[in-house]
C-alpha cells in the first residue's frame, strides 16, 4: 500500500507555522516582562509578526495562483507575471520594516531580522522533519 507523500498542503503548514510561531512569542514574553524596553527582543517580536504577515501574503497568492492555473486555465507565462507582482510588495514590506527599525532606537535591526526569518526556518526543519520520519520509516518497513 502507497503512502501519501509527506507533504503538506500550503495551508496546513501556515498553520503549522503560526502555532509554533505562537509557541516562540510565548517563550520571549518573559524576556519582555523581565526587559520591558530590551530593542532586540522587541525587534523579534516586531519582526515575527512582520514575518507571519509576509507568509500569509504568500500563501494567498499561492492559493490564488493555483486557481488561476487550474479553473481559468492561465498560461506559464501568465501565471510568472502573477508571481512577480507578488514579490515586490513583500520585498518593499521587509524592506520598510528594517529601514524603519534603523531610525528607531526602541527596534533592534538583527532583533527584526531574525524575527522575519523565524517563519522561513520554522517551515524548512517542520518540512525536513516530515520527510525524515517519512523516509526513516520506509526504509525500516523495507529491510524487513
Amino acid at each position: 500500500m502507497e503512502r501519501p507523500a509527506p507533504i503538506r498542503d500550503i495551508n496546513q503548514q501556515f498553520s503549522r507555522t503560526t502555532r509554533i510561531m505562537g509557541l516562540i512569542g510565548a517563550l520571549t514574553l518573559p524576556g519582555t516582562i523581565l526587559y520591558p524596553g530590551d530593542p532586540l527582543i522587541l525587534g523579534f517580536l516586531v519582526g515575527a509578526i512582520f514575518g507571519l504577515l509576509n507568509v500569509f501574503f504568500l500563501v494567498r497568492r499561492v492559493n490564488t495562483l493555483a486557481d488561476l492555473m487550474l479553473n481559468k486555465k492561465a498560461n506559464n507565462k501568465k501565471a510568472k507575471v502573477f508571481m512577480q507582482a507578488g514579490v515586490w510588495p513583500r520585498f518593499g514590506m521587509v524592506v520598510a520594516i528594517c529601514a524603519f527599525a534603523s531610525q528607531v532606537s526602541f527596534l533592534s535591526v538583527a532583533g527584526v531580522g531574525a524575527g522575519l526569518l523565524m517563519p522561513t526556518v520554522i517551515t524548512v526543519v517542520d518540512a525536513n522533519l516530515a520527510l525524515y520520519r517519512y523516509y526513516a520509516a520506509r526504509d525500516a518497513v523495507d529491510k524487513i
